[in-house]
């Protein structure tokens, strides 16, 4: 479990009026926040790589992916 502090009164305000004082639904939030900036740098690193001409071929990337899943 990781346990975060908050030094900012005015965010802190404003979490607490968004959220209450339900430290699941911040928690919860605060882990789409972690995935979505997650996806974000990942789609950065994919588009300067593709910039760059390291782009893989589409077969390849597919096959992989369907040999991790099936």
């Amino acid at each position: 479990m990781i346990n975060i502090q908050i030094d900012n009164p005015a965010l802190e305000a404003d979490l607490k009026q968004f959220f209450g004082d339900n430290p699941q639904s911040v928690a919860h939030a605060f882990a789409e926040f972690v995935q979505a900036k997650r996806i974000g740098d990942d789609i950065k690193v994919s588009l300067s790589q593709l910039e760059q001409g390291q782009a893989l071929n589409s077969a390849d990337v597919f096959n992989s992916i369907r040999a991790r899943y099936e």
